[in-house]
């Protein structure tokens, strides 16, 4: 019993020492971050927390001061391919000049780029010369501001040699805290290479993630999504811009279910009848529960009438050979053949633990609108090649007659027909020149433009799970849709030279590495997400509960709490506070987790002042800190909660909203 307890004893001492080396460790850690983040708060530059943080105005209304810098239209011929960009639009250009043939060059417009820390909007002009394999770049003083999922269609018709139109889009502050939804037209002409900007007093409200196709001299407009901060809205509405008029009408079903329900990333593709849709996705909102990413799989055609009243949308049945659910695919329009050709996409889906399971895509389907509609599944053909399998062939009559006769059994040969009896084995042998080994990379909101009989395939997103990322690619990839016999890379994936430029943090690597290296007991990792748990619960209150809570004011609270709110959310995008007020004000559209995320060594050095505590105990008392502030602003960002639905944010041009989340989620809206 003495040997056991002295044992016991001795095993005790060891655990408390080791835990005191690493309450010391950590404490040494507190320490530094508590000084770092003092230096930060005094030293760092006013000018980069306002780049962080400007208002969107302010940007934008720069920016349209620099393009008017520009003296004269300027034409550049690139060096280098465009940088790596998703979310651009990718057209075949609309020419009717015999300077300019249609079937020679393609348009490059606008686009995105995150490095894994800051984002990117272009404003770029491109065009692609396909027999010269050149890059072009038109700039000139007016012309749309920077942005990326918008919408635009070649338009032939249109103006002297043809146009390209473009709607909506949308713009985002580099580290994405606030955003900007478009509601401008413009149309580009192909012979001045000039931008018009169209006014109308009647149109689509702001926008992204919608589509647009042409039928005649309308461009027909569908769906998208408005991102409040708070939500994200789908949208139904239909849309048509009659170029002779240059006018928007909007057309009205009174009969919902016989028209296609809100979406966005969907497919919109020209046929005879008028416009094929194909699936898209939505997240479903239910009280209680976390929105949900629904991908979408029907299709409908939009039969067209240039009498508008008679317009009407039909469902299709699926037949053929149709992709398999995902969302983020994309579809061109074959015009050649008068179909339509899918590649790529991501499937999200959730496993028992709650864990975000995603199967990427690059595989290719066609769509063909005629008759009652029929999907191809296009897959590359292997050449038949001499040598390139090696054959044995066992004839499995003989030894079955070698069998019988060594058991005396009688001979059978003569009843077999051996060209059944006779099989073969096929070995495969590697083929370094196999067609299937061109295939590029999966990916989703791959841009795609098909021109003669040529596909092309431009950039899009591609990601790992280990280490989480996501790469904006910048691949160049031609295919022959006859002869379906390999891929042609102009341009190869660079995947390198991007993981190389990632500037982003892989947190699980982090998490993990940190938690290996102490050796520390699983114990003390559950405490270390002890406050987590506290913040998911103080972030369930339910709507009902918010608004229960709003009508058991007085009118007269009820108004003066809607002037303090309108006071408050006009001083949060007040960029020249100080940095401190920036840090211990929570913003319009934040919950406790991303108040207390962005300002956690604010409040850690406030409770070390305080009370001179470390480790766990210093993080407690910081978030608890950050919850009483965030307690005392409560009312005003509820109230601005209620403002922002209310007037549906669209309602104003310059609507911008502070949003939390992952960039992954948003390119998958």
């Amino acid at each position: 019993m003495g040997a056991n307890k002295g044992a016991g004893a001795g095993k005790a001492a060891a655990k408390a020492a080791k835990k005191a080396k690493q309450a010391d460790k950590a404490a040494k850690k507190e320490a530094q971050a508590l000084k770092s983040s003092a230096s930060k708060g005094k030293g760092k530059a006013k000018d980069t927390l306002q780049d962080e943080e400007e208002d969107l105005d302010l940007i934008l209304q720069r920016y349209q001061e620099e393009m008017k810098a520009i003296a004269a239209p300027t034409v550049l011929t690139l060096e280098a391919p465009p940088p790596p960009r998703t979310n651009a639009l990718f057209l075949p250009s609309p020419s009717t000049l015999a300077a300019e043939p249609s079937s020679n060059h393609l348009y490059l417009l606008f686009g995105e780029f995150f490095d894994g820390s800051r984002a990117t909007f272009y404003n770029s002009v491109l065009r692609y010369d396909i027999a010269k394999n050149e890059w072009r770049e038109y700039k000139n003083a007016e012309g749309p501001a920077p942005r990326s999922s918008a919408a635009g269609v070649g338009v032939p018709g249109l103006g002297e040699g043809g146009s390209i139109v473009v709607f909506g889009g949308e713009y985002a502050s580099p580290t994405q805290t606030s955003f900007h939804h478009y509601k401008d037209l413009w149309i580009f002409n192909i012979k001045s290479h000039f931008w018009e900007k169209i006014e109308s007093r009647k149109g689509p409200s702001g926008r992204s993630g919608h589509r647009m196709a042409v039928w005649k001299h309308l461009v027909i407009l569908f769906g998208g999504f408005i991102d409040t901060g708070i939500k994200t809205n789908y949208l139904s509405d239909l849309w048509i811009f009659d170029t002779n008029e240059l006018s928007w009408k909007q057309i009205e079903f009174i009969d919902k279910s016989q028209a296609p329900g809100p979406r966005s990333g969907f497919s919109l593709i020209p046929c005879s009848e008028g416009a094929v849709l194909y699936g898209g996705y939505v997240k479903e909102y239910v009280k209680g529960t976390k929105p949900k990413g629904v991908p979408l799989d029907d299709t409908w055609i939009l039969q067209m009438d240039t009498d508008l009243s008679k317009i009407k949308w039909q469902r299709r049945k699926r037949s053929g050979y149709p992709p398999t659910l995902r969302s983020g695919c994309s579809m061109c329009h074959w015009s050649a053949k008068g179909m339509g050709v899918l590649f790529g996409g991501v499937l999200d889906e959730e496993n028992d633990d709650d864990e975000m399971i995603s199967t990427f895509y690059n595989d290719m389907y066609a769509y063909n609108p005629e008759g009652r509609g029929k999907w191809i599944s296009l897959n590359l053909k292997r050449p038949k090649k001499a040598g390139g399998r090696r054959r044995k062939k066992v004839a499995k009559a003989a030894n079955d007659k070698d069998e019988e006769e060594d058991e005396g059994g009688e001979d059978l040969s003569d009843d077999v027909d051996m060209a059944e009896a006779t099989h073969e084995i096929v070995e495969e042998e590697e083929d370094d020149d196999d067609p299937i080994k061109t295939t590029p990379l999966t990916r989703y909101n791959a841009m795609l433009a098909v021109v003669k009989n040529t596909l092309f395939i431009y950039g899009g997103i591609f990601e790992t799970s280990v280490p989480s990322r996501e790469y904006t690619l910048d691949d160049f990839v031609t295919l022959n849709l006859e002869k379906l016999d390999r891929f042609v890379h102009i341009r190869g994936t660079g995947l390198e030279e991007l993981e190389a430029e990632w500037r982003g943090s892989d947190e699980e690597d982090d998490a993990g590495s940190e938690s290996d290296s102490d050796g520390g007991d699983s114990d003390e990792s559950e405490d270390d997400g002890e406050e987590d748990v506290v913040m998911e619960e103080e972030d369930e209150e339910t709507e009902e509960a918010k608004e229960k809570r709003h009508n058991a004011l007085s009118q007269a609270e009820k108004d003066a709490l809607r002037r303090r709110a309108q006071s408050f959310l006009g001083v949060s995008k007040d960029t020249t506070r100080d940095q401190d007020e920036i840090l211990s004000t929570p913003l319009p559209g934040e919950n406790l987790r991303a108040f207390y995320d962005r300002s956690r060594q604010y409040w850690a050095a406030h409770a070390y002042e305080r009370s001179g505590t470390r480790g766990k105990a210093l993080r407690r008392e910081g978030f608890e800190l950050a919850r009483n502030k965030y307690e005392e602003y409560k009312p005003l960002l509820e109230e601005i909660e209620r403002i922002q639905r209310e007037a549906e944010l669209d309602k104003s041009e310059a609507a911008a909203s502070k949003r939390s989340g992952n960039v992954g989620e948003r390119n998958r809206r």
